[in-house]
């Protein structure tokens, strides 16, 4: 049964991943792009990585998808042109696609019992979270208090910026 999920959520990632490649119009581009994230997060759920499909949504569908929606929504244009993008060099990209494609259907078909172990002890999300309260605790506090020295020193540095 997780075998047809898997299936049909890999088609729809795929399906929606050529549409991004190959729609001219960016904002239709962005919503495909949408259905391609969220298509890689069911993955990860039916993987048993749990906090990776967490994480794919957060940071790529609430984060990096909108923030880039805004931005083609919000840049004034000069012209009362549709936003739209040119698709190049697709003989080249074509042959990438299929060479890395083709090569990953190796990999798969000549190590097919890596693949076949499907038993998940507990939570990718349990794991993490006690290292992160365990072992990794004094790091994880630094790295949040770097994060946070630098967006401050970004607020100071842009707002000494003058526009000319």
């Amino acid at each position: 049964m997780s075998a047809i999920f898997f299936g049909l959520f890999a088609g729809i990632t795929v399906f929606s991943a050529l549409a991004v490649a190959f729609q001219k119009n960016l904002v239709f581009a962005a919503f495909y792009l949408l259905v391609t994230f969220l298509g890689i997060a069911s993955l990860y759920i039916l993987l048993g990585a749990d906090f990776l499909a967490v994480t794919q949504i957060l940071i790529y569908v609430g984060g990096i998808l909108i923030l880039f929606l805004f931005g083609v929504l919000i840049t004034k244009r000069k012209e009362k042109r549709y936003l739209i993008s040119k698709v190049v060099n697709r003989k080249r990209s074509a042959f990438a696609t299929i060479a890395i494609g083709g090569l990953l259907v190796y990999v798969v078909w000549k190590d097919k019992h890596l693949f076949s172990n499907t038993d998940i002890a507990q939570s990718s999300a349990h794991a993490i979270g006690f290292g992160l309260m365990g072992n990794y605790l004094l790091p994880f506090e630094l790295a949040g208090i770097l994060l946070l020295v630098i967006l401050i020193g970004i607020l100071a540095m842009s707002s000494t910026i003058k526009p000319q």
